[in-house]
């Protein structure tokens, strides 16, 4: 029973993790949109994924003193409702209200998730490696939809379009119903409330300010068309403020932020959309998470990162050109894999606060757009993995690979100092 109760749960997991980490990666479908009445900042996708992550923080914060398991069941099981409302009613008749239902769903789905799959490493694995997928695949997934000029959108771009407007769901209904479903019976299988409490008051608070501070920055910096110095202290900022909070926590909990920030340094390119690249991409993630929990080696994880990063280097070389695609595509998600199940596992809290840290940041991917962008910011993604490795200048590269630096030396830092305990 207990042996079914964790493959359950790490099924349960995954499935979740990839519902939430769609929504954080784009909280409206791809299409048209319609006007909005809310001012231009409030009504991009990026203030949906700061909602998302801010709601994920503070109800894991919420059931993690709670320690209900029935409580968090039905939480979770009302996110995956709530994501899957606009594919089964007329709901909502807005975009808006999509945009902000959508990111309070994974924030819910995301924040009961986590403290049932801290029970075990296994489950809080699979949590890590739907929202690394979500992450680092969703764009090869969404290739064949095309977001033009006039009607694409980036988290940054306001709802402005007059076509007719029909709401749709991010995530297939199927998947969120077989997702419930495995989290109703993951909770009747395994009634234990084993995760630990450990939320430190000022940390929370830190996670909590970061998402809006860090969403208000980029909105600042594209609007005002900023130039690569202005992006390049933000990175700055951001980096160090990453460190800061990681730097408060115990050893695990600080290590799986800094795991989550180098992963995003290192994503400056795209894998192909070709279907067996992404099951590809999508396996050898997986086999990363299981190495990384067998052997964890986090400091050979970031090296594989800052190799994946400098590798963008070598777009320039006409032989080597096939050499930052394959990184991309292959070795990008088995480094992503391995760096994070390396640092596994961890509390809830810092669970959820990592896992939502690619999407919240975009370190220095969003640099690496505005350095590379020339007519309109609009042009580029959502999330901070760019369209073509061809458009990453070496500047942009040089600051990935020193964030990975910097993100590796921190949590051998950490590793010293709770060895030293």
């Amino acid at each position: 029973m207990a042996r079914l109760a964790r493959v359950v749960g790490i099924v349960a997991a995954l499935l979740c993790g990839v519902a939430a980490g769609r929504v954080l990666w784009s909280p409206l479908p791809a299409g048209p949109r319609v006007d909005s009445a809310l001012p231009e900042a409030l009504s991009a996708g990026g203030a949906g994924t700061a909602v998302a992550a801010l709601s994920a923080v503070a109800v894991t914060v919420a059931l993690t003193r709670r320690r209900s398991i029935t409580l968090t069941t039905m939480v979770a099981a009302a996110g995956l409702l709530l994501l899957v409302l606009p594919g089964t009613i007329d709901y909502p008749s807005e975009p808006v209200v999509l945009l902000y239902s959508n990111a309070v769903a994974a924030g819910l789905v995301l924040g009961a998730v986590a403290p049932l799959s801290a029970r075990y490493t296994e489950t809080q694995a699979g949590l890590a490696g739907g929202m690394l997928a979500a992450f680092l695949l969703t764009e090869g997934v969404e290739a064949g939809r095309v977001h033009t000029a006039d009607f694409g959108w980036t988290a940054y771009t306001p709802l402005t379009s007059l076509v007719r407007w029909e709401p749709s769901t991010l995530v297939p209904v199927w998947l969120m119903a077989l997702a419930a479903a495995l989290v109703v019976l993951w909770a009747l299988l395994d009634r234990r409330t084993s995760w630990t409490v450990r939320v430190d008051s000022r940390i929370v608070a830190a996670a909590l300010v970061l998402p809006v501070a860090v969403f208000a920055a980029h909105w600042i910096l594209v609007d005002t068309r900023a130039q690569p110095v202005a992006w390049l202290g933000y990175v700055a900022v951001a980096v160090v403020a990453v460190v800061a909070i990681a730097w408060r926590l115990p050893g695990r909990d600080g290590r799986i932020l800094l795991a989550a920030t180098a992963v995003v340094a290192a994503a400056l390119g795209t894998p192909t959309g070709e279907t067996w690249a992404l099951i590809a991409s999508a396996v050898l993630l997986v086999a990363g998470l299981v190495v990384g929990l067998r052997f964890p080696v986090p400091t050979a994880g970031f090296v594989l990162l800052a190799a994946v990063a400098a590798a963008d280097l070598l777009v320039g070389e006409e032989s080597w050109t096939a050499v930052p695609a394959a990184a991309f595509s292959f070795v990008l998600p088995a480094a992503a894999g391995y760096v994070v199940g390396a640092c596994l596992p961890s509390s809830a809290p810092a669970a959820t606060v990592g896992l939502t840290l690619p999407f919240t940041l975009a370190v220095p991917g969003a640099a690496a757009a505005a350095w590379g962008a020339e007519a309109r910011y609009a042009d580029y993604q959502p999330m901070p993995l760019l369209r073509g490795i061809d458009a990453v200048p070496a500047s942009a590269v040089g600051v990935a690979v020193a964030v990975i630096v910097v993100c590796g030396v921190g949590a051998w830092g950490l590793d010293l100092r709770a060895g030293s305990r």
